[in-house]
C-alpha cells in the first residue's frame, strides 16, 4: 500500500495537514511568545518562574506536534513525537506550581521541587529507552502512533496534578473566611482548569471521534486562558474581578473573530460565530452595567467632592478664628501677667508672684504651641510669604544660642557653641527672621527640652560648599520607629510627651518647610533610644 504524503519544508509545512492546524499551533505560538513579555515585568521572581516555564513547555509542544502532523520522514515523527511526550508533564507541573504559589503567596518548598523532582524522573528515563512511541500503524496511512509505558505514565501525571489542583481549591474554599481570598483562589483554580481541559480536548477529542480538525479549537483556547492567568499573575495585588472577566472575555473574542480570516469551512465559521454571540452575551452585560455604575459613582463622587471642599473652608475659616482669638486672649493674659510680676502694678507677695510667674511661662508656652499649629496651617496652604536677604549665619546663630542659654541652665545643662574658621564669612540669602525663631531656635530647644542631663553642642562650620548647623545632645535619642514620624505635620515620638508635655508635633514640620524654602536641607540622625541626637541643617555656599 502506498501512502501519499507531501515532503515537509522546513520540517513544518506541507500539505499533510488542514490549514487550521497551522492557524491553531503557528498562532497560539505567537501568542505565548508575546505572553512571555509581562514576565519582564517587576513581579517575584517565583509567579514569573512558573508561567515561563508554562510559554516554554507549551512552545515546544506546539512546534513538535506541527511536525508529527506534517512531516513525511518516520525518524523524525518517531524523534518529536518522544520530545513531545517527555516535554508535556512539565506543562502540567508547571501549572501546578504557578497554582501553588499564586494561592499560598510564597515560592515552593523544597519537599515540593522534590515531589516534582520524583514526578519527572521515569518520563526523562523512559523518553530516551523508547518507550514512549514504540511504533506506527500504517495500515490506513494515518501513522497511528503505538504508544508505550511513558506515554500512559505522562497521563498518569497529568490527572494527578489535575486532581490535586480541585481537591486543594475545595478544601482552601471550605476553610478560607475571606472573600476575596475566596474569588481569587477560584479564578485561578478556574484558569488552570480550563487551561488544563482545552489542552486535553484538543488532546483526545480526535481520538473518540475521528475529527482531528475540530479539536485544534483546543489549542486556540489554551493561549486565552494562559492570557488570563498572566493578567492575574500581575493584577493579584489588586485584585478587581470584574475587570479580569472583561479583559478575558475581549482576549476570546478577538482570538475568536481573528480565526475567521483564515477558516474556509462554513461549518467552521458558524461554530466560531455561536462562540462569539456566547462571549458577547456576558461581555456586554458586564460593560453596560459597569459604565452605568462608574457613571452613578463619578456623580456621587463630584457631588461629595464639592460638599467636602466647602466643609474644609468653613472648618478651616473656623479653626484661624479660634486659634488667632486663643492666640490674642493668651497674649493678654500674659502681658498681665508679666506686668504683675514685674512690679508694674505695685508689689506683690512672693507666694503670689510664684504663681504669677508659672502662669506667664505657661500662657507663653499655649501663645506659641496655637502660632505653631497656624504657621503649619498657613504653611500647607502656600500663604506664608518669604522675605530673603542677605544676612550673617553665624551672628544668627549665635545670638540663638544667647537667648536660649538661660533655659539650658535652668536644667543644668553644658550649652556649648563653636564656629569653625573664625574670620570665616556665613552669608547666606534668606529670611532671616523664619529661619533664626522656627529653624534654629526651635531646635537647640528641642535638644534641651529632650536632654535630661549632660550637654547640647551647636556647631557651625563650612564644608564642602555648604554650611553645615549642627545640634548634638546626649537626651533621649531618636528610635527607628519615631525617625517615621519626624518632621510630619503632628507628629510626635512615641514618649516624646512625656517628657515635654507641651509638645505640638509641629515644630519639626514648620522648621522643615521654612529650611526647604529657603533653599537647604534638614535631618536627624540617633543610634538610638537613650543615645542622644542630632539635627542638622545644610544650605548651600
Amino acid at each position: 500500500m502506498m501512502c501519499e504524503w507531501d515532503t515537509a519544508q522546513f520540517l513544518i509545512f506541507s500539505g499533510n495537514g488542514e490549514p487550521l492546524i497551522y492557524y491553531s499551533h503557528v498562532t497560539s505560538i505567537l501568542i505565548f511568545v508575546a505572553l512571555l513579555g509581562f514576565t519582564f515585568r517587576r513581579l517575584k521572581e517565583w509567579p514569573k518562574n512558573s508561567f515561563r516555564l508554562i510559554a516554554f513547555g507549551y512552545i515546544v509542544w506546539l512546534f513538535c506536534d506541527l511536525i508529527l502532523w506534517a512531516n513525511e520522514n518516520i525518524d523524525h515523527v518517531i524523534f518529536f513525537w518522544t520530545v513531545l511526550s517527555m516535554v508535556e508533564p512539565l506543562i502540567f507541573i508547571g501549572a501546578y506550581a504557578y497554582f501553588l504559589q499564586f494561592t499560598k503567596n510564597k515560592p515552593l518548598s523544597l519537599q515540593v521541587k522534590w515531589f516534582f523532582f520524583i514526578l519527572l524522573i521515569p518520563t526523562l528515563v523512559m523518553g530516551p529507552l523508547g518507550l514512549t512511541v514504540i511504533g506506527f500503524d500504517f495500515s490506513d496511512c494515518d501513522r497511528n502512533a503505538w504508544e508505550g509505558i511513558g506515554v500512559y505514565y505522562g497521563y498518569f501525571v497529568e490527572a494527578l496534578l489535575l486532581l490535586l489542583i480541585i481537591v486543594k481549591t475545595v478544601v482552601r474554599l471550605v476553610y478560607t473566611k475571606d472573600n476575596l481570598e475566596r474569588i481569587k483562589l477560584s479564578m485561578v483554580s478556574l484558569g488552570i482548569c480550563l487551561l488544563f481541559i482545552g489542552f486535553l480536548v484538543a488532546n483526545f477529542l480526535a481520538t473518540f471521534t475521528g475529527d482531528y480538525v475540530t479539536s485544534q479549537y483546543g489549542h486556540v483556547a489554551v493561549p486565552i486562558f494562559a492570557a488570563f492567568l498572566a493578567y492575574i499573575t500581575i493584577k493579584y495585588e489588586s485584585f478587581e474581578p470584574r475587570i479580569l472577566l472583561i479583559d478575558t472575555l475581549v482576549v476570546a473574542l478577538f482570538i475568536l473573530l481573528s480565526s475567521l480570516l483564515f477558516v474556509d469551512n462554513a461549518s467552521y465559521q458558524i461554530y466560531a460565530n455561536i462562540m462569539a454571540f456566547i462571549i458577547m452575551i456576558p461581555l456586554g452585560y458586564t460593560l453596560v452595567t459597569g459604565i452605568r455604575k462608574e457613571v452613578r459613582t463619578r456623580k456621587q463622587l463630584q457631588q461629595l467632592t464639592g460638599e467636602l471642599e466647602v466643609t474644609n473652608e468653613r472648618q478651616e475659616v473656623l479653626m484661624h478664628f479660634i486659634g488667632h482669638e486663643v492666640k490674642g486672649t493668651l497674649a493678654k493674659d500674659s502681658g498681665v501677667f508679666a506686668a504683675i510680676s514685674e512690679g508694674d502694678l505695685g508689689p506683690v507677695p512672693e507666694a503670689i508672684k510664684t504663681f504669677v510667674d508659672r502662669a506667664l511661662v505657661e500662657s507663653r508656652v499655649g501663645a506659641s504651641s496655637v502660632e505653631n499649629i497656624l504657621k503649619a496651617s498657613n504653611l500647607k496652604k502656600g500663604s506664608v510669604t518669604y522675605t530673603k536677604e542677605p544676612f550673617d549665619l553665624k551672628e544668627l546663630v549665635a545670638g540663638v544660642v544667647e537667648k536660649v542659654k538661660v533655659m539650658a541652665e535652668q536644667k543644668g545643662l553644658a550649652l556649648i557653641f563653636t564656629a569653625e574658621e573664625a574670620g570665616a564669612l556665613y552669608t547666606i540669602n534668606g529670611d532671616k527672621a523664619k529661619l533664626g525663631d522656627n529653624v534654629f531656635r526651635n531646635l537647640v530647644e528641642n535638644s534641651i527640652n529632650y536632654t535630661p542631663t549632660g550637654s547640647v553642642a551647636v556647631s557651625l562650620k563650612k564644608e564642602n560648599g555648604k554650611f553645615i548647623f549642627a545640634v548634638k545632645d546626649t537626651g533621649i535619642g531618636i528610635t527607628e520607629e519615631d525617625k517615621q514620624r519626624l518632621f510630619t505635620e503632628g507628629g510626635h515620638g512615641k514618649d516624646s510627651q512625656k517628657v515635654n508635655a507641651h509638645s505640638t508635633g509641629y515644630g519639626l514640620f514648620i522648621a522643615k518647610q521654612i529650611t526647604e524654602a529657603n533653599g537647604g536641607t534638614i535631618r536627624a540622625e540617633s543610634e538610638g533610644e537613650g543615645k542622644g541626637s542630632t539635627f542638622t541643617v545644610e544650605f548651600p555656599v
